[in-house]
This record gives C-alpha cells, structure tokens and sequence, in this order.
C-alpha cells in the first residue's frame, strides 16, 4: 500500500511540472536529453543488430539439424539475409539528432525476428514435431515476445513503444490470420497476454526514460538556481538560433548581470549571495513564458532566450523585469540588474555568438 502512494506521488508531482508528459511524448523535450536519447537508442541497436547477426547464424545449426531438408535452407536462407542487413545496420552512418533515423533502424531490428517467425509458421504449421524439433518450433514461436522483450531496453516514450507494441501485433495476428486462420479463443487469450506484456514493457521502457531524464537533468542544470548550466545553455541557444535562420524568425537574447552582487556576498556572507542568485531565477522563471530559457552564464550573470520574440516583444520582457523587482538585497534595497537585448532580425545577426555579445555589450543599468 505504501507502495502505491509513494508511486502516485511522484506521479503526482511529475504531472506539476511537466516531467509526466515527457515520458509520452518527446515534442516538448529539452534538446540536451533528445541528443542523448537518440544516441543511446542507436548505440544499443548496433549492439543488438551485432549479437542478432551472431546469434542467428549460429542458429542455422540447430535448424539443420532438427528440421526437414525442404524447411530449414529456406530458414537458413532468411537468417543469411537478416544477418547481412544488421551487419548494414552496424556500419551505417550515424544518426545524429534525427529522430525518424533512430527509430528507423530500431524498426529495421524489430523486423528481423517478425520475418523469421512468419516464414517458420508459413513452413512449420500443421507439421508434427517432436524432441528437439518441437523445442526449435517453440522457439520460433516465441520470437514475437523476444522481439518485444528486446524492444523495452530502450529509452522510449510511451507513445512510440506503443507504436512499436502494435506493429509487433499486428504483424502476429496477420500472420496467424493467414497461416491457421480464425480462432476467437486462442486469438482472445494471446490478445489478452499479449497487452499484459505490453504494459510491463512499456513501463519498463519509461522508467529508463525517467531515470535519464533524472541523471541529465541534474547534470544541465545549475543545482542552486535550477536555470540550464552554462554549457547545456550553449547547447540550447545553437538550437533555437539555427530553427530561427532556417525559418526566417524572430529570436531575442537578454544579458542580464546583477548590479553589485559583490557587496552582498562580502557583506553578508556567501549564503545570502546564493538566496540572492537563486531568487532572482525563480523571478525571471515566474515572468518569462514557458518556451523562453534562462541559463546561468556565470557567477551573478544570466542569459535569456525568447525563441520567437521581435525587438519590440522582447523590450515588452526588459520593461516587465524592470518593472517587478528581481528581490530584495539583504538590507533590505530592491535587487536590480543591468539587462542588455539583442535580436536575430534587426541586429542582422548571422551566429548566436554575436548576439550574445552584442546584448552583453549592450548590457545598462535600468532607469
């Protein structure tokens, strides 16, 4: 029972502030985890395609030996070509930051196994089988659930492992639909397991999923503001300037820098210097809109990126920010700080290194 609560909390609290729909959709992920994702997906489908091509070679044996001379070279003749497409899959270029590319090949290994278990039920239904040929017919069996076991090793999303679950049973229920015909029972009952299994994978395909979010999140972010590190901010910045110069839009960067954090610190102690810095970002957190970033650059300085925000939106943001005080110092004073702006479109700016430098350049204590 406690169990449970423990887990609706969490749940609970993953719903609050987003983390949840992370976990089934990957649209709105952060480009930081998208990279780190889709590498691990990639480096584990080069791995499995490796040991498939092994592992189904040798397999070649087994068939030799316990199946009919007519019934395993074409099975053997299945297992030659599916080897040479993972050897393909293992050399081919890398993916890189393409999503449909990731999945392409994780679809790619997904097929290896459907394709073998069609063409043994095609050869192998009707057919009796006792000793070490049943145990083979078996295994032939029960390479749907393996191809689905295998698939709950990687960091998906629920709504691309439920792609892939359903491809998986589709590519069952038509085989057997072709191969023994309609049988409601026995269609029913592996319906049924099957969806048991299904949950357990995708719950499995999640937890990976949350737990890199977890580690990544912890290792972008700055652990006292809570704002995007400086080097995961880069990252981010690269990103939304490139979809800006590709899309021909607005994009807008602040520079703001804290006017004389030094006195607090030497003032009053490094700890009220760190209350200081961390609520000024959950200001400039609370004010900005969702899809705006906020990166500690370093030390008392911050970067804000409005990702589709003109010269004139973004003035609107400065007037908000120096409108609302940022705080209050330690005795009491408003915290301020020194914000300087700049804009892809109207400062003609070809790199987000030069808009960085002209909104720092730029940076003026407000009025």
């Amino acid at each position: 029972m406690l169990a449970i609560k423990d887990m609706v909390r969490v749940l609970s609290a993953w719903l609050a502030d987003g983390r949840l729909v992370d976990l089934v959709l990957a649209r709105y992920h952060a480009p930081y985890l998208t990279r780190h994702r889709l590498g691990v997906i990639e480096t584990r489908v080069r791995f499995i395609a490796a040991a498939f091509a092994v592992l189904t070679l040798i397999w070649i044996a087994l068939d030799a030996a316990t199946l009919r001379a007519d019934h395993w070279p074409v099975l053997a003749t299945c297992r030659v070509l599916a080897a040479i497409v993972c050897i393909r899959l293992i050399v081919a270029p890398a993916a890189g930051a393409s999503r449909a590319l990731a999945l392409t090949m994780l679809g790619i290994v997904v097929a290896m196994p459907l394709t073998l278990y069609g063409v043994s039920q095609w050869l192998l239904t009707g057919i009796p089988l006792d000793g070490l040929a049943a145990v083979n017919g078996n295994l032939y069996r029960a390479l749907p659930w393996i191809a689905l076991a295998g698939v709950s090793v990687f960091p998906l999303v629920a709504s691309e492992g439920l792609l892939f679950a359903v491809v998986i049973a589709s590519a069952v229920a038509g085989i057997q639909f072709l191969v023994v015909g309609v049988n409601a029972v026995e269609g029913l009952s592996t319906l049924w397991v099957f969806m048991l299994a299904t949950a357990v994978y995708l719950f499995a395909c999640t937890i990976q999923l949350s737990y890199m979010t977890a580690l990544l999140h912890r290792a972008n972010h700055d652990p006292l503001t809570g704002a995007l590190t400086r080097q995961s901010g880069v990252e981010v910045l690269d990103l939304h300037f490139r979809l800006a110069w590709d899309r021909d839009a607005p994009i807008s960067v602040l520079f703001l820098d804290v006017d004389d954090f030094k006195s607090i610190n030497d003032n009053f102690g490094q700890d009220a210097g760190d209350q200081a810095l961390k609520g000024i970002a959950a200001k400039l957190h609370a004010l900005l809109r969702q899809a705006d970033v906020v990166i500690r650059w370093g030390g008392e300085e911050f970067v804000l990126i409005l990702p589709h925000t003109p010269m004139n939106g973004a003035r609107l943001v400065v007037a908000r920010l120096v409108g609302d005080s940022l705080g209050t110092r330690p005795d009491g004073a408003p915290l301020t700080a020194s914000i300087g702006l700049a804009e892809r479109q109207t400062d003609e700016a070809t790199d987000w290194p030069l808009l960085i430098h002209l909104a720092r350049k730029r940076t003026r204590a407000p009025a």
